[in-house]
């Protein structure tokens, strides 16, 4: 997230034909009216692009008031419900532009409160950050086809960091000088090679990730940074290779081959059923932490429904250790 005493525009960066097309859908919406989504992976700096809109628009002198979705980072009684919250944030932020991160995240009822407002033409645009998904979160039934379409029309696709990385060095020198000023030192130099080590990075985190890159440096080099200083910090990214040269399956005979040693002489008549139950729960485990929880993408990168998944996360809480050991204690 950009500090409000930051100038967004200083760190709009769009040298790549993938921001040139962002740039030119904000100069399209930056007209203070209707309801704007913009979407994009984490740390693209979705909140980045709408604090441009607010500022380039007619609204711009006016309050700009990013929210969570659950609404509580604004002032409120302790018995506000949903729907409460959502009135006091658009009354709050009123003549000027209300920002909601993450609509997919949003309450049944606030997502009702909120289509009504947008209906009923509020005093106020309203900005909706969301991940690529949303789409999905529609068809699913997150997100209501009511809030979605008051968003749909004009909507803004945030490219990741390896998708514009002709952006890179002058985003990241904009981030060196920006924490080379707040700490009171000169700003570094940045070498041909370290520029090099950076494009050559995948950034999973995108630009989020490269500010915070730029604020170690800043820390840890005076005078120039070199492409060792960068390798030191960088994190180490294993080498892809195809997906049908992977040895899973040896990998799995091992495993399985020690299991069945481990089991030698005890009387086990569901195999299968265990097996699939030790694999099952941890493969969900990771692929949750791959997708930051969200349940839509580790359901489309499993290959089953969300429903499915949910059940199975279900079934495999009840079936733990844990869970036992209440069953076991409640009986008792």
């Amino acid at each position: 997230m950009l500090r409000p005493s930051l100038r967004a525009n200083d760190f709009l960066v769009a040298e790549s034909a993938a921001m040139r097309v962002v740039l030119a859908a904000i100069e399209t919406f930056a007209d203070g009216g209707a309801p704007v989504l913009v979407t994009g992976e984490h740390g693209t700096g979705r909140e980045l692009v709408a604090r441009v809109l607010h500022q380039r628009g007619p609204r711009g002198r006016h309050t700009f008031l990013a929210v969570s979705p659950s609404f509580e980072d604004i002032p409120h009684r302790p018995d506000d419900d949903d729907c409460a919250r959502v009135r006091r944030a658009l009354h709050a932020a009123k003549g000027g532009t209300l920002v909601v991160k993450d609509l997919s995240d949003l309450s049944r009822a606030s997502q009702h409160t909120l289509a009504r407002a947008l209906r009923d033409g509020d005093d106020v645009q309203v900005i909706g950050g969301a991940d690529l998904d949303i789409d999905h979160a529609v068809t699913a039934e997150i997100v209501t086809r009511e809030l979605f379409d008051r968003f749909a029309a004009r909507r803004i696709v945030v490219p990741p960091l390896r998708d514009r990385l002709e952006d890179l060095p002058a985003l990241f020198e904009r981030w060196v000088k920006h924490y080379a000023t707040e700490i009171g030192r000169p700003k570094p130099t940045v070498s041909t090679r370290a520029h090099e080590r950076l494009r050559a990075y995948p950034w999973p985190g995108n630009a989020g990730e490269l500010k915070s890159i730029a604020r170690r440096l800043v820390v840890r080099v005076t005078g120039k940074i070199e492409a060792s200083d960068v390798d030191e910090i960088l994190p180490i990214v294993a080498e892809r290779v195809p997906l049908e040269d992977l040895a899973f399956e040896d990998m799995v005979k091992s495993k399985l081959a020690k299991l069945l040693d481990q089991l030698d002489g005890y009387p086990v008549e569901d195999l299968y059923a265990m097996v699939v139950a030790r694999v099952e729960r941890p493969l969900f485990e990771l692929v949750l932490a791959r997708t930051g929880g969200n349940q839509i993408k580790a359901a489309a990168l499993l290959g089953i429904n969300r429903s499915t998944l949910r059940k199975k996360l279900t079934a495999g809480a009840d079936r733990s250790p844990a869970a036992r050991d209440r069953r076991a204690s409640s009986r008792r």
